[in-house]
């Protein structure tokens, strides 16, 4: 045999093998995890069942998937190439007791008093992105934090309510006042750490910030207390509440702004995060082209502040989903960036400048105006036809919006899932297929991804997922469809179905 040839034998023999196709759905579970992490617990203290998947984000190679698990205070990390959790990680707790970590704690102080307290936050991020920077993938986390508050079982306690460790608190009378941390929500799960029966640490919900993470799970970067100081300064009649004035400071004892959303872009050579403030109602705008030192570009939010939020003139509240659309995506011909409101039922859209400020550019209103029915939650876009497919809460069906006048979102139609499901929970976009996750007519039973054709009719039969399929994307090579199963309990807790993540090959799951 020729010397190559044996070469080139030798080197093949070498090389591992192909990962095997994935079938049509594989989904996956964390019973293999059960004892093996410390996480936040639930009812049950057992991880499979307290895991709720929340978000999803995947690196650009396609081959890597990162899911919040968010009341969990963890991370999960998938191998795609082999359908498998290859790890779960807890992110561990914020000091605001350190400079730059500062919060407001009270909604009855009467002012904004953004300060450091001996408190810790407990990340529990909802939406996850991914930048790839210099070749290493990084993660970026909007830190919203959530209890488990069910008939059956609560998590959440006032600081005021709690026996407070003598040691560690001195100071416990002061601190329990209502103008210090005695409104403070906090955990109770996570309070008693020595088994005596009183609280020897602090620990709220969320973080008030947006998180660089490397893939590991290692923390890069943290906004600190950027948030706030900066809604204090731009916002200070709506500061940390739920978009108007007459709510002014009502959420500083809760999450205050509360970051729920996160999408990121490249703009004029910049890495942009655009991060969702659920209760004040804005967008805030961070350039991560430097993942190690996050830096506020701007702050956009389409409000009338002394309206009534009820009365439907107040403009935006509560954005749910954001969008970024890059420019050669765009029928405008410029980046652009989609806010969903489930509170005020609209979708707007803004141009994204080359320094990365966002301009307001068009709006669409559902009529007639219902508060707070979550009428616009989560938007995915279809450069083709040029449309929006928004999910409607309060039909549970999607929205069709035509874009092609950015200016003058129009209302195409509405596309019923009634026979797949109770209601839309998200939806995602990929060369013209439009998947939607729909959650079951009882929430703990398995779930489905209804698979359209942009017109709204059925291009492939439903695929059956996990509990409360929450959250949907497609990997970037458009190869999978993830899926985040939140998996949560009935109200009374006596149905706790298992949290998981679904893997739908879309090749086979279009196959005839």
């Amino acid at each position: 045999m020729p010397a190559a040839l044996v070469i080139s034998a030798a080197l093949a023999a070498c090389q591992p093998a192909p990962a095997p196709e994935l079938p049509k759905v594989t989904t996956l579970d964390f019973k293999a995890f059960d004892g093996k992490v410390t996480t936040r617990a639930g009812k049950s203290k057992t991880f499979s069942l307290d895991a709720e998947p929340e978000y999803i984000a995947v690196s650009a190679d396609s081959k890597t998937a990162f899911v919040t698990l968010q009341e969990s205070n963890a991370m999960a990390t998938i191998d795609l190439t082999k359908g498998q959790i290859t790890d779960v990680k807890s992110l561990g707790l914020k000091d605001h007791s350190k400079p730059g970590n500062g919060l407001d704690a009270s909604d009855k102080d009467g002012k904004i008093s953004i300060q450091n307290w001996p408190v810790y936050g407990a990340y529990m991020p909802d939406a996850i992105a991914s930048i790839n920077v210099g070749g290493k993938t990084y993660l970026l986390t909007a830190n919203e934090g959530d209890s488990r508050d069910y008939d059956g079982f609560s998590d959440e306690v006032r600081v005021a309510k709690l026996k407070l460790d003598a040691t560690n608190f001195p100071n416990a009378a002061d601190l329990q006042k209502d103008s210090a941390l005695g409104r403070l929500t906090v955990s109770s799960v996570d309070a008693d750490t020595d088994g005596d029966g009183d609280a020897d640490q602090l620990v709220a919900f969320g973080a008030r910030s947006l998180s660089v993470w490397d893939a590991s799970g290692t923390l890069v970067a943290d906004t600190g207390d950027l948030i706030e100081k900066k809604m204090a300064e731009l916002a200070p009649t709506t500061f940390n509440s739920e978009g108007t004035t007459g709510t002014l400071d009502g959420r500083s004892d809760n999450k205050g702004p509360e970051p729920e959303g996160v999408t990121v872009g490249t703009v004029n050579g910049k890495t942009l995060a655009f991060v969702g403030l659920e209760r004040m109602g804005g967008i805030m705008v961070m350039d991560v082209s430097t993942p190690d030192k996050p830096a506020f570009v701007d702050y956009a939010h389409h409000i009338t502040p002394t309206a009534d939020a009820k009365s439907g003139s107040a403009g935006d509240l509560a954005p749910e989903g954001v969008l970024f659309i890059p420019a050669g995506d765009s029928p405008s011909g410029q980046p652009l960036l989609v806010a969903s409101h489930e509170v005020s039922g609209s979708v707007t859209i803004y141009t994204v400048q080359s320094s990365g400020k966002l301009t307001f550019t068009g709006r669409w209103q559902a009529e007639p105006f219902a508060f707070d029915k979550g009428i616009a939650e989560i938007s995915a876009y279809d450069e083709t036809s040029k449309q929006l497919f928004t999910v409607n809460g309060n039909t549970g069906s999607l929205d069709v919006l035509n874009i092609a006048d950015v200016t003058k979102p129009t209302f195409v139609k509405n596309i019923s899932l009634g026979a797949y499901g109770k209601a839309a929970n998200s939806v995602a976009v990929h060369n013209g297929l439009v998947a939607v996750a729909v959650e079951a007519a009882v929430k703990t039973d398995p779930g489905k991804v209804a698979l359209l054709n942009a017109d709204g009719t059925e291009k492939a039969p439903a695929i059956t997922v996990g509990a409360l399929p929450d959250m949907l994307t497609f990997t970037p090579d458009g190869k999978f469809i993830l899926v985040a199963n939140e998996g949560e309990p009935s109200d009374d807790y006596s149905i706790d179905p298992a949290g998981s993540v679904s893997i739908i090959n879309v090749s086979e799951a279009l196959k005839k």
